[in-house]
């Protein structure tokens, strides 16, 4: 009899936040190909049922009774390696006894940990916060005790060396360069469906609606209307949780073709896949139109943070330059086409990944570690210290 594999992955899959959402559907397909039958548990802060929502989505409240049937636990990916409280709007833990925002991602690996199940980091990111000095001991035991450590980044591998020890800490693309695995090669049903029913009818460019920076993008659309005749303009949210919203176009709306709702994440990656060319600054709206040989116009900062890992590639372009450009360089760039070698150099280092993934899945529960009899021994220190000796 054919074994099924039980596999929890960790992160924010119960918000409206596209890239969010599409990490445990790449992990899913990647590990059933490596493994077989695989049931993949998503944990965040709330519970949703595949019928309101992708795919269900289990509570990390529930995560303690359901840790002895897993096989191993995914960290991520995303950015998901915080301290600080502000994830989104309204965004916390479903109980006051779970710490925000560490509770779905490093008390859940703490938890795995301690069943000595195996805990595979997915290339989540960290950067723009501090390690505060009371996580500082948890973090450095995580990270000693899992069994592969992945970020998407240099930045997150920086921030995160000083607590490891000494253990490796491997840098590889973001899993969502494996995207164009997941969507078919030809327009399917639910995309044209989609496209009928917002009336999109001509070659199109997606456009994010965000508050612009001063990077020009509206004041070009305006001066260069003639030029975008040709072209359907689709203003497609990425982040609804994080403001995207259309009334950000302002008087420039009813240039804007809207979807009559927010696709699934597969649908709204293929509509992405198929444009002429993106324009915004969501992370996973650049990788999603890089994969698919779309070029990237976006307003973000490629020398800070996160998007230190982007700017490698050169169909992606900075929305400040278009001043200095003018429109003929623009509408020379747009336009679908193969995906760059850049792009495709990304996919050996993520089959390494989910193959060392699978493997440490496979290889079992790990065994007992002198790691935790430390940390319990100097826990009461720890916190005595972080009290101020107060009896």
């Amino acid at each position: 009899m054919t074994r099924q594999w039980h596999i929890g992955i960790t992160g924010t899959f119960d918000v409206e936040n596209y890239g969010d959402l599409l990490f445990p559907l790449i992990a899913e397909t990647e590990l059933t190909q490596r493994l077989g039958a695989v049931r993949l548990h998503r944990f965040s802060y709330h519970a949703k049922s595949a019928a309101e929502w992708p795919y269900a989505v289990t509570s990390v409240a529930d995560l303690p009774a359901l840790l002895p049937r897993l096989d191993g636990l995914l960290i991520g990916g995303g950015f998901l390696i915080r301290f600080d409280e502000r994830v989104a709007d309204g965004y916390g833990p479903p109980s006051a006894d779970i710490h925000h925002p560490t509770g779905y991602w490093l008390t859940p690996a703490l938890m795995a940990l301690a069943e000595r199940i195996p805990v595979l980091w997915n290339a989540p990111g960290m950067h723009c916060n501090d390690i505060p000095a009371w996580a500082a001991p948890l973090l450095e035991l995580a990270l000693a005790e899992s069994a592969y450590i992945s970020v998407r980044d240099e930045p997150s591998r920086a921030a995160l060396a000083p607590f490891a020890s000494g253990t490796q800490i491997h840098v590889i693309p973001d899993t969502g360069f494996g995207l164009g695995r997941l969507l078919p090669r030809v327009p399917s049903a639910e995309l044209q469906r989609l496209r009928e029913a917002a009336g999109i009818t001509k070659p199109y460019l997606v456009v994010q609606p965000v508050r612009w920076a001063d990077d020009g993008f509206p004041e070009f659309l305006a001066n260069n209307a003639e030029q975008f005749a040709g072209y359907q303009l689709v203003g497609v949210p990425m982040g609804p949780v994080l403001g995207d919203d259309v009334s950000f176009f302002g008087d420039a709306l009813p240039q804007f073709v809207q979807l009559p709702e927010w696709p699934s994440p597969l649908l709204l990656a293929e509509l992405i896949s198929h444009a002429e060319a993106v324009i915004g600054y969501s992370y996973h709206l650049a990788i999603t139109a890089l994969t698919a040989g779309v070029p990237v116009f976006t307003s973000v900062d490629l020398a800070a943070g996160k998007f230190t890992a982007l700017a490698q590639f050169d169909t992606l372009h900075r929305l400040s330059s278009l001043q200095e450009w003018g429109a003929h360089v623009f509408f020379s760039r747009i336009g679908k086409r193969e995906p760059s070698p850049s792009v495709q150099a990304t996919l050996p280092p993520l089959a390494a990944h989910w193959d060392t993934i699978a493997g440490a899945i496979a290889a079992g529960r790990r065994s007992s570690s002198p790691s935790f009899a430390r940390f319990w021994q100097k826990l009461p220190a720890l916190l005595d210290h972080s009290a101020g000796g107060a009896a």
